[in-house]
């Protein structure tokens, strides 16, 4: 078996026991497939191997989660999301979308997309409940919100991107604020068509659950939190005005949260993401060694005989979209496909790099919404016990499933065709 092949089959292996085995880090295993590959078929060195690992892109995850963490630590987090659902009370109609519009605002400014909804929808189910609305559609617009704001450059999937995008030669800091806007609008559409089609506007009242009770009793910001809300929002301004490292930015300021014990640095260690930071590094490395091999150009070759530079988008959303359904989007999916989109467009003879990144990206995250993810997990969970979870797991599973091909369509038609 030539290393080509051998490369791209460890990684196709990766993917099915990540659907499989939700309870292992697919990540580990990835490294230990890239050395054994590397090393003892490749005939690289242990050292050659070890610099397929994304550093960079490991200390700027490691630097933005801790800083938000040491913010949910303090509960800087979680005041700032009560306050904004006590906004919405006595506004039924809109509820569903002020609540994609909080997720949205969550996830970009930092916490990211699971941290978002981890924060809202245990808030907006009991409100959707509570105010008539369709939990379906509340559910669909928390999660899209939060993928929605995903992509933004201090968010922690759009941390990931920027780092696959600068792999592959887009290292513009106004690319990535681009990038950001296409995925919003294309996600923020099929939101629209949800709150349409599921008739997200009609109230019926059929609850009895007390929302006052989660809005009321709100203490004012703490001097840590103002302090801890400046920071953030100085992050923010950083990054996007004065185009200050993420990685920088975001040490520097959780340096200084815990010098001035304003953050709990050792807690918001341990809690850091190190599942999904592993998973990403993890298959990078893989990735990298398939670079290194051949691996990489032959998936291009099979993607390219399936597709045209009229119909890449739409087959790269909806083929991410049927992964991801298992997968994760941000650990698995995008660090395995982005690398390998500039060979696909040198295949195909022409095509636009960014929209193939924006295609990858959409298809990925459009089906979160089902139960499988974490994010559809996350709303399925924080229904009240009185709620018959077992239709709404369905619903969600059926919805998830078929943004695998509204994501094809969104792609072909916005980028593809237009």
């Amino acid at each position: 078996m030539s290393l080509d092949i051998l490369a791209l089959l460890a990684l196709v292996i990766v993917i099915i026991i990540s659907a499989i085995r939700t309870d292992l880090n697919t990540g580990l295993l990835s490294i230990a497939f890239a050395y054994v590959i590397g090393v003892y078929f490749a005939g690289l060195s242990v050292s050659e191997v070890s610099t397929y690992l994304p550093e960079q892109l490991v200390l700027t995850l490691v630097g933005v989660t801790l800083l938000f963490e040491m913010a949910h630590e303090n509960g800087t987090l979680d005041k700032l999301a009560s306050l904004a659902m006590r906004s919405v009370h006595g506004h039924p109609t809109f509820l569903p979308i002020v609540f994609f519009l909080f997720t949205f605002l969550f996830s970009a400014i930092g916490p990211g997309n699971i941290a978002a909804v981890a924060l809202i929808a245990p808030i907006g189910m009991v409100v959707a409940i509570s105010s008539g609305i369709n939990p379906l559609v509340m559910a669909i617009m928390i999660c899209t919100g939060a993928n929605a704001g995903a992509f933004s450059p201090i968010a922690l999937t759009g941390i990931i991107n920027t780092g696959l995008m600068r792999n592959v030669g887009i290292n513009d800091p106004n690319v990535t604020l681009q990038i950001f806007l296409l995925v919003a609008g294309l996600q923020s559409i099929s939101a629209v068509l949800a709150y349409f089609f599921f008739a997200g506007y009609r109230i019926q009242k059929t609850s009895t659950i007390d929302v006052a009770s989660i809005e009321s009793n709100i203490e004012p910001f703490n001097k840590k939190q103002i302090l801890t809300l400046v920071a953030i929002f100085s992050l923010v301004i950083g990054v996007i005005i004065f185009k200050v490292s993420v990685t920088v930015g975001a040490f520097v300021l959780a340096g200084l949260l815990g010098l001035l014990k304003i953050g709990d640095a050792e807690k918001g260690l341990q809690k850091l993401p190190w599942g999904i930071i592993s998973l990403v590094a993890g298959i990078s490395v893989l990735v990298g060694l398939l670079e290194t091999t051949g691996g990489l150009d032959l998936a291009t070759n099979i993607l390219a005989s399936y597709s045209s530079t009229n119909t890449i988008n739409g087959l790269l959303a909806f083929v991410t979209g049927i992964v991801s359904i298992y997968s994760s989007s941000s650990g698995v999916v995008m660090p395995t496909f982005i690398p390998l989109l500039p060979s696909l467009l040198e295949r195909l003879g022409g095509g636009d790099l960014i929209e193939m990144v924006v295609a990858v990206n959409v298809g990925s995250h459009l089906v979160d919404v089902s139960p499988l993810s974490t994010l559809g997990a996350l709303c399925l969970a924080a229904l009240p016990a009185t709620f018959d979870k077992s239709i709404m797991f369905r619903r969600l599973l059926l919805w998830g499933l078929s943004m695998s091909i509204v994501g094809g369509l969104l792609a072909f038609i916005f980028l593809d065709l237009l």
